[in-house]
């Protein structure tokens, strides 16, 4: 199943922040604010798709688009250009890893 999430209904989004957490990088906090100015685009079309095998879907999303495979373990993952994005997940999911591959599809590789 695809659900299509439009930027105006989402930008209600909220990142408030602390510093990062002892040596994890400032990007896995969820609290940590970053500047929403640094961005690729002021929207795009987003496909939030989610799965059971979160690893397969990612690995064969990426292969499909020529980009290899991940190589590494994800809890999810985002593909973005300049008009769109997708994003994958798990069935279950947090705010956390949902709003991280959503910076991703409007700041690009930012970690």
């Amino acid at each position: 199943m695809k659900t299509l999430l439009n930027w105006p209904l989402i930008a209600g989004l909220v990142f408030t922040g602390i510093p990062s957490w002892g040596s994890e990088p400032t990007w896995r906090n969820p609290e940590t604010k970053f500047s929403a100015t640094e961005r690729h685009a002021d929207s795009k079309q987003i496909a939030w798709r989610f799965t059971d095998n979160v690893q397969k879907a990612c690995e064969a999303e990426s292969r499909q688009r020529k980009l290899g495979g991940f190589g590494y373990a994800v809890d999810a993952c985002s593909f973005w250009d300049k008009n769109s994005c997708t994003i994958i997940t798990a069935r279950q999911t947090t705010m956390h890893v949902l709003g991280h591959e959503l910076r991703h599809c409007f700041q690009g590789s930012f970690h």
